[in-house]
């Protein structure tokens, strides 16, 4: 693979995580959710793109019955929807509680979705892998898909985060930076924090779903085991090492993220600890975390007063 063959692969996969960090960012940095479901809110939207826009899979070892062959457009709108659904769904009985008990739930929401995926074969095909995914426009590219895809991947990262900074500087988002701070302020003037957190939980779930539709076009093909929680971890560590409640932070934290995870590919697999290397990649993210929250805590790009979110609890 050529040099620049590479950095767009690399660049693609920065693109769909910096959109992952976004939605974290909403849910940690502007309303201080300790949310542990992003993994399942990816899956969902990878799921729904891939299923609506496949058709029903055939042969006598087919085992999924639904598919649609819908346009990627349909597909794409209907997983970023869907995941902000499920992540309202899962908001309504959990924004309530605090801290740790809050992570616990969504952690073991996203397990759910990722169990209900890898048992329905008649729907996600089990614990195969979902084939033949459609890419856009793949057929009438005349120049690099990759390219292709790396410019709509950015521009979708641009879009989201020209709206989310916006959103942030609002009312909406300053009401949200109440509660990160002490959602007992907001709630002695009158603002209904239960309905702000849901609205926050939704939002940042359907940014994850959009980012999974698009990685299941890009990928072709999809299974469970993409969408383990070492998902959710990674995207928190990008968050942290960006800077909490910045919005250019979590896209710098995510790039971050994937370029330490993509370099570590290369490394032979002779070498001392080579067969150990997708455990290495996972080191590595928390060296660089622990070194970010020792020399700057609040971030690469963060402010110090966002330190906050964190002690609010």
């Amino acid at each position: 693979m050529a040099l620049v063959d590479l950095l767009l692969v690399v660049g693609i996969i920065a693109g769909v995580y910096s959109l992952l960090a976004i939605g974290m960012n909403m849910h940690w940095g502007d309303t201080g959710l300790l949310n542990f479901a992003h993994a399942g809110f990816f899956a969902v939207g990878a799921y729904t793109s891939a299923i609506l826009t496949t058709p029903p899979a055939t042969g006598s070892l087919a085992t999924r019955v639904v598919g649609f062959d819908l346009p990627i457009v349909v597909g794409l709108l209907a997983g970023t929807v869907l995941a902000g659904l499920v992540g309202v769904l899962i908001a309504l009985p959990s924004v309530r509680l605090e801290g740790d008990y809050l992570a616990i739930v969504t952690l073991s929401a996203a397990e759910l979705i990722r169990l209900l995926i890898h048992n329905e074969a008649w729907l996600t095909t089990g614990a195969q892998t979902l084939k033949n995914i459609p890419r856009p426009l793949d057929a009438t590219i005349p120049f690099s898909y990759d390219l292709f895809y790396f410019v709509l991947v950015w521009a979708l990262v641009g879009v989201c985060y020209l709206l989310f900074e916006r959103l942030s500087s609002s009312p909406f988002g300053r009401v949200l930076h109440a509660i990160r701070e002490n959602d007992d302020v907001p709630l002695a003037l009158g603002k209904n924090t239960y309905v702000f957190k849901l609205k926050s939980f939704g939002i940042g779930a359907a940014i994850a779903g959009l980012a999974g539709g698009l990685w299941a076009h890009y990928v072709y093909a999809i299974s469970s085991i993409m969408f383990l929680p070492s998902i959710t971890f990674l995207i928190w560590a990008a968050v942290i090492i960006g800077g909490a409640g910045s919005y250019t932070g979590a896209i710098l934290g995510a790039s971050v993220i994937v370029f330490l995870r993509q370099i570590t590919r290369f490394i032979p697999g002779d070498v001392p600890f080579g067969d150990q290397l997708s455990y290495i990649r996972l080191m590595v993210v928390g060296v660089v975390l622990i070194l970010v929250l020792y020399y700057r805590p609040q971030g690469l790009l963060g402010d110090a007063e966002r330190l906050q979110a964190g002690t609010s609890e």
